[in-house]
Order: C-alpha cells, then sequence, then structure tokens
C-alpha cells in the first residue's frame, strides 16, 4: 500500500511511503520508501528515508 509522498530536493523529486496497513491501529506501517521522478516515473529501488533523501541529492548532482 502506498502512503505519504514527501516533496525532496530543488527539482520535483518525491519520496512515497510504501507498506501495509495496520488493521489494529489503521496506520501504515512503512517498510521501504520508493522515488518518483518530476515527470512521475519511478527511480528503480527501495530505501530508508535517509537512503531516499541522499539518493535523490546524488541524482540532482549529477543533472547539474
Amino acid at each position: 500500500m502506498i502512503g505519504n509522498a514527501i516533496s525532496w530536493g530543488q527539482r520535483g523529486y518525491s519520496i512515497i511511503e510504501e507498506g501495509e496497513l495496520n488493521r489494529q491501529t489503521w496506520a501504515l506501517d512503512v517498510h521501504h520508501y520508493l522515488i518518483a521522478k518530476p515527470n512521475g516515473q519511478p527511480v528503480p529501488g527501495k530505501f530508508t528515508l535517509d537512503e531516499a533523501k541522499a539518493h535523490i541529492e546524488a541524482l540532482e548532482a549529477q543533472e547539474s
């Protein structure tokens, strides 16, 4: 299940929560994060939140 999206970086990348709905608390238990490019296309891989932030920063540095 997809959760919240977090905007990150200067070029429009998004970090997206992915996990399972906890049926007892009705909260999303986040297992990992996905990255979406500014055009909406996915970046391959699954990341921790810190890894996702660093990966986006590296992608933006390559684009400069």
